[in-house]
């Protein structure tokens, strides 16, 4: 039934994204089993979207197309998902399986940035100056997946080669981790632009904001894996990571308080979006990753506290988690009943025909 299988997006990756995460700062905390049973849980996930995605665009390839165009960043939701998951992968010995998905996730890197880029400056050409604000307005948090997704590589190519020793995999880390950062600049600069000048509106969903903070996070947790590399790399010396890293971290600290803000803010306002949806995960990965990345950096820094403020954090991370998942399935309780509520018309006296 291809028409089903279409509903699951790209987009929805980030459950994948927020679940691996989870589970990776949760067996750094000592929480094995609890860690292995979350992570059980993101394979699945991973498993039914690639499956669904799969059926959807095997169904025709207009279906590609509008991906790209229509959903645009999220897309890369399904490249940051692969990364996170192929590190997990390490520490469990699973090699072989992490460097398959990391090829597989840099493949659709290529396709899915480019593509994505192209489609942009298509639908950009279309347009007169005059119409130049819609096109702000797309820039939106769900542009830093374009950081995450590079740096989710970085992240999976440092975690891999340490365990292989491989010195093309610890530069191919490093490159990565450069772009990332890069990336991050010109994302940032376009995404405040599109603050400043556009603004929120009420019925706008403000959770992928949250992925700035998850972007910047994942850039630390990739500056941790390329220094923690025993193999050379000679691309970018060591000095610059850690000190990028700690300027990530201190800049990633400051903007917690107003993207908390900023959530609070548009939750009050009337008409805002509430309840279940798929983009609350975009609040989850960020959490998880900023004290997964505090943890390792204080681990390749040598600064305890910012191993024990990462440690801790892992558990505020689990219980987000969880609040989601519990909304989810209250979600799918009342979509069950609704359709089985659709399903049945009264035609008489105690009478019904479903």
């Amino acid at each position: 039934m291809p028409s089903r299988w279409q509903r699951l997006r790209l987009e929805h990756f980030t459950f994948v994204m927020a679940t691996g995460i989870v589970s990776t700062a949760l067996l750094n905390t000592g929480a094995v089993v609890l860690s292995e049973i979350v992570f059980a849980i993101a394979l699945a996930g991973y498993a039914v979207l690639v499956a669904g995605a799969l059926a959807g665009f095997l169904a025709g390839l207009r279906p590609v197309r509008e991906e790209n165009a229509s959903r645009a960043a999220r897309t890369l939701a399904v490249i940051a998902a692969g990364g996170v998951l192929a590190a997990r992968m390490v520490p469990l010995h699973w090699d072989t399986a992490a460097l398959v998905l990391i090829v597989v996730s840099a493949v659709a890197w290529g396709v899915l940035q480019y593509g994505i880029f192209a489609a942009v400056v298509v639908a950009a050409s279309g347009r007169g100056p005059a119409d130049s604000g819609p096109g702000l307005k797309q820039m939106d948090g769900t542009w830093f997946l374009v950081v995450v997704s590079t740096q989710a590589l970085a992240v999976s190519l440092g975690s891999w080669s340490a365990a292989a020793d491989s010195d093309l995999g610890a530069t191919l880390a490093a490159l990565a981790w450069g772009l990332g950062v890069l990336q991050l600049i010109i994302v940032a600069a376009l995404v405040s632009a599109r603050l400043l000048l556009v603004g929120v509106a009420p019925t706008d969903e403000v959770s992928p904001y949250w992925v700035f903070l998850g972007s910047g996070a994942i850039s630390i947790l990739g500056a941790a894996e390329v220094l923690g590399v025993r193999a050379d790399q000679p691309v970018v010396p060591d000095v610059l990571i850690g000190g990028v890293a700690m300027a990530l971290w201190a800049f990633v600290t400051w903007m917690l308080v107003p993207t908390i803000a900023l959530t609070l803010w548009q939750r009050r306002r009337p008409g805002a979006i509430r309840g279940y949806r798929a983009a609350l995960w975009s609040m989850v990965f960020p959490i998880g990753m900023y004290g997964e990345s505090t943890r390792q950096l204080g681990q390749m820094r040598a600064i305890d506290w910012l191993v024990d403020i990462g440690t801790w954090e892992a558990w505020v991370a689990f219980a987000v988690w969880l609040g989601v998942v519990a909304l989810a399935a209250v979600a799918v309780r009342d979509s069950s009943r609704s359709g089985e509520s659709d399903r049945t018309q009264r035609v008489g006296p105690g009478e019904f025909v479903r």
